[in-house]
């Protein structure tokens, strides 16, 4: 048997349709390898598959369009089994090198493998392609060349899978896929400039039937076909990742900046403490609160921040957020600031280590020093006025019990004067003098003893004699007491009926207290003809209204207000002033009952008084029963 070496050559077009494929299956698996580190589960294992169909069909399509390339003058068809396999050993060495970097590091010895699995697989599955070629020749391989196409694959496949997981952007792909597609053509033409085609020269050649170089062609194309779409819609898809990934980052960093802003503006300490309680990061506002720099305080347990006296109340608040995730959890603790002084803080926190986002309790302390120091500053006030308050009405008590001892006495003898009882005075103008005595006494008393109520009033020391009462019948008493006045200024005095038959449940002689002085006021500050009306009815809530009405000179808003305060006195008119402790002592006593005393005026057009009194002190009674001696039936009304 004899043989000749075979010389071919090559169709530039094919060749550099060849090269093209390299590159294109080369950008289709750099943006496919791209998203596998990203993603996890079956959808990390569906980017992997891409990857490698797209790279290891596309140098599988790569090769046998170069081999078609190739024009040789004996007839050559492609074992069908070696030519699948061959592809099916190109995307599984690429599937195994991406494999190995996609679950581990980018280490240079894991890199390093992984090329040389990839090239491996690559340069078995370029000569397992050859092996497939079925001809009327022999194949033998230069050793330096077929040497040097092996480390061309190692090292290109290291490259690739370097570049896959690396590089970002567009074009930063598309120069990496050139340099790949380049690295792949060469490792193949490397090696086809290792083989050598041998003619063997036989009686009887025996040449098996193998794949048409016609039906290859289609199959490469189809192959090609689906690599192209791969890679188009890889990139598309990318693309489209890109951007949205863009605006999330854009969102992103918007609403950090947004949230930097806020915490940065924000007048309290805002920090994130980890599982074990140690502060993880603070707000800038603990320079200004407790004058410690930025990061001073990172890695701290949050406790060691508090006084040592606070030091449990700190770690029990860190404790209560921990066991209870839901609820916030608030307190105060006192902290010791970097200069020394203690500052008292409002603590509010919330547990937020299940979130992915936080991962750590959220604390909010607000600086709440100056509020506390004016608490105590108003609870000492407010403790040395009940002292200054109870001491008044102390000596107010003695001094009316001094006073009114020689007071009576003066009252006593002005009116054995005023009646002669020792025989007759010898001069009319001492019996007038003595009725002058007497009568200055009396009011004098009055003024103590109403000094005295109003003092134990306003202190709480007053205590009510609560029985049923009938207040139109109190206020005709009462009236009584100033029908000279009444006629003397010829007054229109109106009694209005009563309506509903009730009564009240109070204490009378503070009820005549109160009714006297408003009464008193009423007939006095009311010019002659004028009109004083009294009433008493029930509110659509049931409560009790005691009216007192005039059309007198009336009052401005202001002046209500000074009548109201003890010991002012105010000067109405033409001589008239009113005030001292009438209308303070008559509130006082009507607010000591539950109810408050109303007072509308206009001056020049009159004044009307209410005492209203809640609906607990209304008791219905029978019509019949209405006198106020004898039994009285009360009866149930809705």
């Amino acid at each position: 048997m004899e043989s000749l070496i075979l010389h071919g050559h090559y169709d530039p077009r094919l060749v550099a349709l060849s090269c093209a494929i390299a590159v294109f299956a080369s950008f289709a698996s750099l943006n496919l390898a791209g998203r596998i580190r990203s993603s996890g589960g079956t959808a990390r294992l569906a980017w992997l598959g891409g990857a490698a169909v797209a790279l290891g069909g596309g140098i599988w399509s790569m090769h046998f369009v170069a081999m078609l390339s190739l024009s040789m003058p004996v007839t050559v068809s492609y074992e069908f089994w070696w030519t699948a396999a061959s592809m099916l050993l190109a995307i599984l060495a690429v599937a195994a090198g991406y494999a190995l970097i996609a679950f581990g590091s980018l280490q240079p010895a894991r890199l390093l493998l992984a090329g040389l699995v990839t090239g491996v697989g690559v340069a078995v599955m370029h000569y397992s392609g050859m092996a497939a070629m079925i001809m009327r020749a022999t194949i033998s391989y230069d050793r330096t060349l077929f040497i040097a196409s092996v480390l061309i694959a190692v090292t290109a496949a290291a490259a690739a899978l370097w570049l896959s997981f690396r590089l970002q952007g567009l074009m930063m792909k598309l120069g990496a896929s050139v340099i790949m597609g380049a690295a792949i053509a060469g490792m193949h033409f490397t090696g086809m400039a290792a083989a050598t085609f041998q003619l063997c020269l036989t009686a009887d050649p025996l040449v098996a039937d193998g794949l048409d170089p016609r039906l290859l062609a289609v199959t490469i194309a189809g192959a090609t076909f689906m690599i192209l779409s791969l890679g188009l819609a890889s990139a598309l898809f990318d693309q489209r990742l890109a951007q949205q990934a863009l605006a999330d980052a854009e969102k992103l960093t918007r609403s950090e900046r947004r949230f930097r802003a806020l915490v940065s503006a924000s007048s309290d300490i805002i920090a994130v403490l980890d599982a074990e309680g140690r502060v993880v990061y603070d707000s800038p506002a603990v320079k200004q609160i407790l004058g410690y720099g930025k990061d001073t305080l990172i890695g701290r347990p949050f406790a060691e921040l508090a006084i040592p006296e606070d030091e449990d109340a700190a770690s029990g608040l860190i404790r209560r957020l921990l066991e209870d995730r839901a609820d916030r959890v608030s307190g105060e603790i006192r902290c010791r600031a970097q200069s020394g002084a203690t500052v008292d803080l409002e603590f509010v926190g919330i547990n937020r280590l299940d979130d992915p986002d936080v991962g750590g309790l959220i604390v909010n302390l607000h600086d709440i020093t100056d509020r506390n120091r004016v608490a105590d500053e108003l609870r000492s006030a407010k403790a040395r006025a009940e002292s200054a308050n109870e001491s008044k009405s102390k000596f107010l008590a003695n001094i009316s019990h001094e006073l009114r001892t020689p007071l009576n006495a003066i009252i006593g003898f002005s009116e054995v004067l005023k009646a002669q009882s020792l025989g007759p005075a010898g001069d009319e103008r001492y019996v007038g003098y003595a009725e002058d005595i007497y009568r200055s006494g009396k009011y004098l008393l009055t003024v103590i003893n109403s000094l005295l109520d109003y003092t134990r009033a306003e202190s709480g020391h007053l205590r009510l004699e609560n029985i049923l009462v009938d207040p139109m019948a109190e206020a005709r008493i009462c009236l009584r007491l100033f029908e000279e006045q009444v006629a003397a200024k010829m007054l229109d005095l109106q009694i209005a009926p009563v309506t509903e038959d009730f009564m009240l449940m109070l204490d009378r002689g503070k009820l005549r207290q109160v009714l006297n002085n408003l009464i008193s006021n009423a007939v006095r500050f009311t010019p002659d003809h004028g009109r004083v009306m009294l009433a008493a009815r029930l509110t659509p809530e049931r409560a009790c209204e005691i009216i007192v009405e005039d059309n007198g000179i009336g009052m401005t808003e202001a002046e209500i207000a000074a009548a109201l305060q003890p010991f002012n006195r105010l000067d109405l008119s033409r001589g008239l002033d009113g005030g001292s402790l009438g209308l303070p002592m008559a509130k006082a006593l009507v607010e000591l009952h539950g109810g408050r005393l109303e007072i509308s005026s206009t001056r020049h057009s009159g004044t009307l008084v209410k005492i209203v009194l809640p609906g607990d002190r209304v008791k219905y009674v029978a019509a019949a029963d209405r006198p106020t001696q004898g039994t009285i039936r009360l009866v149930a009304k809705s």
